[in-house]
Order: C-alpha cells, then sequence, then structure tokens
C-alpha cells in the first residue's frame, strides 16, 4: 500500500467582509515516498470555510489510486477536521461535506491532523501561501514538483496527480 501527506489550506480575499464573499483559493503540499509537489489553485467565489473544504477535496481528487492509498492530510482549519472526520453537525457546506464523505470512503484509510496555523510549520506555511496566492485576482492554477524521481514526468499545469 502507498501513503502520501498532505498539507492543505484554504483562502478566501475579502471574507471579512458582511454578507459578501470573496476569492477562494487552495492550497496543497503533497509528499509521498520522494515526490514532493504544490498545487496553488482558484477556486472561485466563496468562503473560507468552503475553500478549506475545497483544498481538501483537491487533495483527494489528486491521489490515482485511493483504494490503495493511505492519506493524511495535515491542516491548521478545526473547521475541515470537525466536519470530515469530527463527528460535527454540519449546516453550512453540507452539499460540499457530502461530496467529500465517497472520496474519503475510497481510500485505504484516511486521517486528518491538526496543525497549528501560522506557527512556523513550513509545508503548512507553504500551503497557506499558495492558496493565498490562488486568491489574487488573475491566478491561475499552478503545480510545481519540488522534488521526485529522475524518470518521474513533469507536472503539467497542476493536472499532475500524486504518484499512486
Amino acid at each position: 500500500m502507498a501513503s502520501v501527506t498532505f498539507y492543505t489550506d484554504g483562502a478566501c480575499s475579502g471574507n471579512h467582509r458582511t454578507g459578501r464573499q470573496g476569492r477562494m483559493g487552495a492550497g496543497i503540499v503533497g509528499i509521498a515516498e520522494g515526490y514532493h509537489h504544490e498545487w496553488s489553485i482558484p477556486l472561485g467565489p466563496g468562503t473560507n470555510q468552503m475553500a478549506e473544504l475545497l483544498a481538501v477535496r483537491a487533495a483527494l481528487l489528486k491521489v490515482k489510486d485511493r483504494p490503495r492509498t493511505h492519506v493524511t492530510i495535515i491542516t491548521d482549519s478545526q473547521y475541515a477536521i470537525g466536519c470530515l472526520t469530527g463527528g460535527w453537525k454540519v449546516v453550512a457546506n453540507r452539499e460540499l461535506v457530502e461530496e467529500l464523505r465517497p472520496l474519503i470512503a475510497e481510500c485505504a484509510s484516511f486521517r486528518m491532523q491538526k496543525v497549528l496555523g501560522h506557527a512556523g510549520q513550513a509545508e503548512n506555511e507553504r500551503a497557506d501561501r499558495l492558496a493565498v496566492a490562488a486568491t489574487q485576482e488573475g491566478a491561475i492554477e499552478t503545480c510545481e514538483r519540488v522534488n521526485g524521481d529522475a524518470n518521474d514526468e513533469s507536472p503539467s499545469g497542476g493536472s499532475q496527480e500524486a504518484p499512486h
């Protein structure tokens, strides 16, 4: 069985303004057996809580073979953890949570781990920067292979899946 760890973060510009949605972005750092990929993904209009959930969804969709992959999501979002694994009663974003549950169930195993936000944990800080960059007007989806096997194919515009 393979395993992959994703650091995910969602961001939303202007989300603090009452009654307004901002531009959402997801940042993902994926690490698996010698591979390290980073994605910055614009998500369109929405809220920060939606962006946190959509970042987890985007990470899960990067896994080619979920039934044979142990997935760990590390996030600073207590909201995402509570909604997806903490047994919270979901009111807002219920449809999105219901869309995520089958993806989670497909994984050989799935767990979420809390990390303190803005506390200096390198991969979490990088996911945050990638998410914020994705909220900028005119942002485009990016994927970068930070390291990996020399024979690994080069990522193509963010559509590269995690190596499994």
